[in-house]
């Protein structure tokens, strides 16, 4: 792992919402990272494709570093992507537990480094359908209220309007399954189902919409830095974890000796520790499920209650269609 040395702030910015900002320290990374390896800001300007104007004002925090040329200038130096990110001081303490991060890490590790396709289809149809899980929660809980209302003789308009059994939620794009912003997406939602949040959960946790989420898992855009930090920390995981992982120039034949050992062990013994990890992650993901199926049409039975009396539609005949108390449709 590189070790970084850190060097005081530069003169006339000891602002301290300057110094503290996550552009600051990630530049000051990268151009610790540059110095070691002899770079100039013209050679390292040079290997990723821009200027060395611009490789100053990453340095120097004046413009934000995309974690796309994040990854570039790590690969630039040889290094990891994730040595150029400071990690934070104080994670999320109520539920970090160093030794659940690793292992999240080592499961979604694991799951990448997997080349058995039939085997990595196994473990994606389980998170597509964990995915899937969520949205026909939604759905299971609007035709459960729909047909509640229906029993209490509201007209169609007004159930069609609160439910929205006609729409969509999100419209579908193209993205690019081999891209930094989709890979970083997919760690993302897994995480987020291992700990048993929707969408909506992520999102109130770190001040955005659940369409903005659903934009960064999906890779639509790109994740800013400040805002991957967010997201590691409402996951109660080092952003590290959310990062895949860059391979150093000079441990890539090691790297894929180790990989293909790994393979096949596996052909030839089942090893037991893989089979077990993998049980692990079925195990996780399936708790996380039933969990994430309550949480979800209670926020959806909610949404359509809170609907329903905007509409004009009684507390009591609310309250009863939707099976929630007063106190959360409150909430």
């Amino acid at each position: 792992m590189f070790v970084s040395i850190r060097k005081p702030a530069i003169k006339g910015y000891y602002n301290p919402e300057y110094i503290d900002s996550i552009d600051y320290k990630v530049g000051q990374e990268v151009e610790i990272c540059r110095l070691i390896q002899r770079y100039t800001q013209i050679d390292l300007a040079d290997e990723i494709g821009v200027t060395y104007q611009e490789i100053h004002k990453y340095e120097q925090g004046y413009n934000p570093i995309s974690i796309e040329t994040l990854y570039k200038i790590a690969k630039a130096l040889s290094v990891n992507t994730a040595d150029l990110l400071p990690e934070p001081k104080v994670l999320n303490e109520d539920c970090y537990f160093e030794g659940e991060a690793e292992k999240i890490l080592s499961l979604v590790r694991m799951y990448e480094k997997i080349e058995n396709q039939e085997l990595r289809k196994a473990i994606y149809s389980l998170v597509e359908f964990a995915k899937g899980y969520k949205e026909s929660s939604r759905k299971e809980a609007r035709e459960e209220v729909s047909n509640n209302l229906v029993k209490e003789n509201i007209s169609v308009s007004i159930i069609l309007q609160a439910t929205g059994l006609s729409t969509c939620k999100y419209t579908e794009k193209k993205v690019r399954t081999d891209s930094i912003d989709y890979k970083i997406g997919q760690r993302i939602e897994i995480i987020q189902l291992i700990r048993g949040y929707t969408q909506e959960d992520l999102a109130n946790k770190i001040g955005v919409t659940p369409k903005e989420i659903n934009d960064y898992e999906q890779g639509y855009i790109a994740i800013p830095l400040d805002t991957l930090y967010e997201i590691a920390k409402a996951l109660s995981v080092k952003v590290r974890v959310l990062l895949p992982e860059t391979i150093k120039k000079d441990e890539s034949n090691e790297v894929e000796g180790e990989l293909s050992s790994l393979i096949s062990e596996h052909n030839k013994t089942e090893d037991q520790e893989l089979w077990s990890r993998l049980s692990a992650l079925v195990e996780t993901l399936s708790k996380s499920m039933k969990v994430v199926k309550e949480k979800v049409k209670k926020a959806e039975k909610i949404k359509i209650a809170k609907d329903l009396v905007k509409a004009g539609v009684a507390i009591d005949i609310t309250l009863r269609a939707s099976g929630l108390t007063v106190d959360e449709l409150s909430e």
